[in-house]
């Protein structure tokens, strides 16, 4: 009796077994696909390493640090003083400026003083220049009024000339007239009257002539002096001109010297060049008395400190290192099969090695676009291809730059880090 319920107890154990069997390897297989599936989606890798922005602190004048008044490691706000260079050199720098600019302005209203004196100067040559146009005008018209007076005295001398002629004409007819009367008298063939009319008549022909003589020596004499006046008005002509010629010389000569104090006052636009490179100097003395007192540019930690009082900063030569300590990084590098499931702005899980359970938060950046290759670069101007080839091809790595979203007191720049990107399961168009 003992035997017989074996056979059904046998079989529901192999049909028991064959279920569990297919559930097992069902949940190998569903474990497997979400294995891979997680391992797409959520991509890991712990080559990373933290990053943070930071500047080499370096002071932009040179001299000896007076005042240290960090040290290293420190945390430094924003604007804090971190040290102070001997300011006395820039100060003596900034004092000399400032008398040079207040010289440069009383040299300046000193040749303005000159523009304008060189201005009033110009003027009066305009003034003398124009009168002596105006002189030349006048004194041009003297030759010709003397001209007209030269013909019209030359015509009363022809005047003259002829009525001596007539009247020599007529003291000889007068003459001749009595010379042919006065020895009919005594034989009675003419009047004694007839004698003294014709004697009269010769004695007011030879006053006639003579008048006509007066006359024609007068026009000479008058037309001789018109002469001379032309004369000296052509010569006054000429002086005039040359002294014409020389306001115009005057002229150009004040007009040159004008621009020569206007240039040297140094006027450009409404700015005057030399109390602006003065000024200038004064702001660039007033700019390097500050640059002695170098202040934190940004929140951060003073690393690398290893000078003190006495030592001499050189301008552009950093001091020591300040980290961003506002902003923390982690650079992982993913492999390039995992790129393609990693989109900007995926949320991801940071650990960091030094505290592996403490989870932070973060937010991808983006993505690195170049790597280094080894193999395939160019070598002066040509491609350089290595002869043998590697049987197994390893996937390239690129860096993704994460943001810590909540970081704290324990991020320090290049320590290592895990980090697990919750990606999409659809490739991410870049």
């Amino acid at each position: 009796m003992t035997d017989e319920p074996t056979v059904p107890d046998s079989g529901a154990r192999r049909i028991l077994g064959r279920v569990l069997g297919s559930a097992i390897i069902a949940a190998a297989a569903i474990a497997v696909a979400v294995t891979l599936l997680q391992w797409e989606t959520r991509p890991q890798t712990d080559d990373a390493t933290v990053r943070a922005n930071f500047v080499g602190i370096a002071p932009q004048v040179s001299g000896h640090i007076v005042q240290l008044h960090i040290h290293d490691n420190q945390l430094v706000q924003e604007g804090d003083l971190l040290f102070l260079i001997d300011p006395r050199p820039y100060e003596i720098a900034l004092a000399r400026a400032r008398a040079t600019l207040a010289l440069t302005r009383k040299e300046v209203d000193g040749l303005r003083n000159g523009a304008a004196t060189a201005a009033a100067g110009v003027s009066r040559a305009e003034a003398q220049h124009d009168a002596s146009a105006a002189d030349v005008t006048r004194r041009e018209m003297d030759p010709v009024v003397a001209d007209a007076e030269i013909a019209r005295l030359e015509a009363q001398r022809r005047a003259a000339d002829a009525a001596l002629i007539r009247a020599e004409a007529e003291f000889q007819h007068a003459d001749d007239h009595l010379k042919r009367l006065e020895p009919m008298l005594p034989q009675q063939f003419v009047t004694v009257d007839k004698v003294e009319e014709a004697r009269t008549q010769q004695v007011s022909a030879a006053m006639g002539v003579e008048q006509a003589r007066t006359a024609v020596r007068a026009a000479v004499a008058g037309l001789e002096e018109a002469q001379a006046r032309k004369r000296a008005a052509l010569a006054t002509l000429t002086s005039t001109r040359a002294q014409h010629v020389a306001s115009e010389a005057a002229l150009r000569q004040a007009r040159t010297e004008r621009a020569r104090a206007e240039d040297a006052v140094g006027e450009t636009a409404g700015i005057n060049a030399r109390i602006a490179a003065a000024e200038a100097a004064v702001h660039s003395a007033e700019l390097d008395l500050s640059y002695c007192r170098v202040h934190a540019p940004f929140t951060g930690k003073v690393v690398n400190l290893n000078i003190s009082n006495g030592a001499f900063a050189r301008a552009g030569a950093e001091v020591f290192t300040l980290v961003d300590t506002r902003t923390w990084y982690v650079v992982a590098n993913f492999r390039e099969t995992q790129l393609r499931h990693i989109p900007a702005g995926a949320p991801v899980d940071l650990y960091l090695q030094s505290h592996p359970g403490h989870h932070f938060r973060g937010t991808v950046v983006g993505l690195g676009w170049a790597v280094l290759p080894e193999n395939g670069t160019s070598v002066q101007g040509l491609p350089r291809v290595e002869r043998s080839l590697d049987w197994i091809r390893l996937a390239a790595r690129f860096p993704v730059r994460i943001k810590v979203e909540d970081p704290d007191d324990s991020f320090r720049l290049g320590a290592s880090a895990v980090a697990t990107v919750h990606g999409t399961a659809r490739p991410v168009d870049r």
